[in-house]
């Protein structure tokens, strides 16, 4: 899970593999701040805070993570993590359903398959003095080490994947044997889908007009309302993000492209040059023409 992702609300990048739903990332950073993005996937995903300051959004909630600690993100739940700070973590994303059994067991009919159903759930963080706190961090650390020298966050092996589930089964059992898997509830946050519902049309439609007003309408708010209820939930302006959005988009392909500024410019949702300069330089401190002479730079 890297600063680099794609900042997309419901992540569009595979975790793993077709045959095989489970990928590993790290961040490790010496004097950059780390800032992943507000998204969601359907996979797990287990978050190891080992060094340094963060603050995790979660369902529009916000946690301070200044301990090391292992913490769980559910199927489904918008999150966000920043530190301004020097940090390391790392996080393994998985799809329950690698860790299902063919027998018709106990353990298949009582655990695995409820989990990988949704119907029990990770509990939300474990901290060393938690029981099994060890014994899970461990395991995690068994495992990442299987993805360890690879030239992608994949397992090189079938042997790899192997372990890898092994590993997985192993830290829901002692999830388990410590009572700490949780039974879920039937409940539906709203706003937590109405944000989705915005973010994803601002995706979706990032290279057309997008006014606040048709936003609010999607939600049956009035304007002023909804950029207060965007900005609680996000933490900036409708206008802000759609702008932040659209340079992230620019630099995506400014990267992989050899489509001219201008060309990017309106593919991006800027009618207007001068304005996309501006939001450029405010964004990244350089001119779309510095940051494509300085990425081609870096890979020669």
């Amino acid at each position: 899970m890297a600063n680099v992702n794609p900042p997309y609300l419901k992540e569009e990048r595979a975790h793993g593999i077709h045959s095989f739903r489970c990928a590993f990332y790290e961040v490790n950073t010496d004097n950059e701040a780390l800032d992943v993005p507000l998204h969601w996937h359907e996979e797990l995903e287990i978050i190891y805070f080992q060094n340094g300051r963060f603050i995790l959004e979660i369902n529009m909630e916000r946690c301070k993570i200044e301990h090391e600690c292992l913490f769980f993100i559910r199927s489904g739940e918008l999150h966000r993590i920043y530190s301004e700070e020097p940090c390391c973590e790392s996080a393994v994303v998985f799809s329950p359903y690698i860790l299902s059994f063919l027998s018709n067991d106990a353990a298949q009919n009582r655990l695995v398959l409820p989990f990988a159903q949704g119907n029990l759930l990770f509990p939300r963080t474990l901290a060393p003095h938690d029981p099994g706190y060890a014994d899970i961090l461990a395991e995690y650390r068994r495992m990442i080490s299987r993805f360890s020298g690879a030239s992608s966050p994949l397992p090189c092996s079938e042997t790899n994947q192997l372990f890898i589930k092994a590993s997985l089964l192993h830290i829901l059992a002692c999830l388990s044997e410590q009572k700490l898997l949780l039974v879920k509830k039937e409940t539906k946050n709203e706003h937590i889908e109405a944000v989705k519902t915005v973010l994803t049309y601002i995706h979706s439609h990032y290279s057309e007009k997008i006014t606040v007003s048709s936003l609010a309408a999607m939600l049956n708010l009035n304007e002023q309302y909804f950029c207060r209820f965007f900005k609680k939930a996000i933490g900036q302006t409708p206008i802000a993000y759609i702008n932040g959005y659209r340079i992230r988009r620019a630099l995506a392909l400014l990267s992989d492209t050899s489509l001219q500024v201008t060309e990017i410019c309106l593919e991006c949702g800027f009618h207007n040059f001068g304005n996309f300069l501006r939001e450029f330089r405010r964004h990244t401190g350089t001119t779309p023409l510095q940051y494509r002479r300085q990425i081609i730079d870096k890979s020669k």
